[in-house]
């Protein structure tokens, strides 16, 4: 198993103007979808593969439901979950007005994936490379 990667143009904020310069993007190559994770579960033990679904479809909806209360959701050895806000800053002096409206300067909701450090420590040290054509290396 590898990490795919592609070279890629991008900008470089304190580079020379006029220089173009490239660096080295993970390419998606595929989808593990919830159906082939409950699969695999099914191989690996003595589960059914309805239990297993079962299973994996009330932990989703836990995890929403936990999410949607501001509890981070704690995946042991795989990491952790939290609710962000993505929200436009606004003048101090504003906040005490009575037609304050703070849900008016968000901008969007999103949810924050921070890995375990075992997880991080293992691809860090098993990783293998594979690099795909790109329009850079002609």
């Amino acid at each position: 198993m590898a990490i795919t990667y592609q070279i890629v143009g991008c900008t470089n904020p304190r580079g020379a103007e006029g220089v173009d310069y490239a660096c080295n993007r993970a390419v998606k190559t595929g989808d593990y979808d919830f159906r082939s994770l409950a699969e695999d579960i099914q191989h690996a033990t003595t589960v059914t593969k309805a239990d297993t679904v079962a299973v994996l479809t009330a932990a989703k909806e836990f995890i929403k439901q936990h999410l949607l209360q501001g509890q981070r959701v704690v995946l042991q050895e795989i990491g952790a979950l939290q609710a962000n806000l993505q929200s436009k800053c606004f003048a101090q002096s504003v906040i005490p007005a009575e037609s304050f409206d703070p849900s008016s300067y968000i901008k969007g909701v999103g949810i924050r994936f921070r890995a375990e450090a075992d997880l991080l420590k293992y691809v860090r040290t098993n990783k293998q490379l594979r690099r795909v054509p790109s329009e850079l290396l002609a």
